[in-house]
């Protein structure tokens, strides 16, 4: 193996000439590079044997706003509870809806004066 050189497992650049004998990536980005694509593929295997299965209810997750079932994990963060930004929003925006009351009652209304300033009476 005189002639051949060694290559990252995630790049598959040649190592540098100095590596470690026992080296397998190029650098500690193509090291996590390449547990998050492990980690990936073994996300989408198990969604798929799910899906396949017949356990799609398993693995999928409801949004709260739209009711639309999503795979977290799969094109949203693993611990995702809206599937878009869009449901996201309308949620916060109701829960800031429901808790003006609250801020009113504890802080007092709040007037703006002809000057565009706001002051609390």
């Amino acid at each position: 193996m005189a002639g051949h050189a060694r290559r990252c497992g995630h790049c598959y650049k040649p190592l540098r000439a100095t590596a470690r004998a026992d080296a397998v990536y190029c650098g500690p980005a193509c090291r996590a590079a390449a547990a998050r694509s492990r980690r990936h593929f073994e996300e989408a295997v198990r969604i798929g044997f799910a899906i396949v299965s017949g356990d799609k209810d398993d693995v999928a997750q409801r949004c709260p706003v739209c009711g639309h079932r999503f795979f977290p994990g799969h094109g949203h963060r693993r611990d995702a509870i809206y599937d878009t930004a869009a449901c996201r929003t309308a949620a916060y925006r109701a829960r800031s809806r429901a808790a003006e009351p609250l801020r009113e009652a504890v802080t007092g209304p709040t007037t703006v004066t002809d000057t565009g300033t706001a002051t609390r009476t």
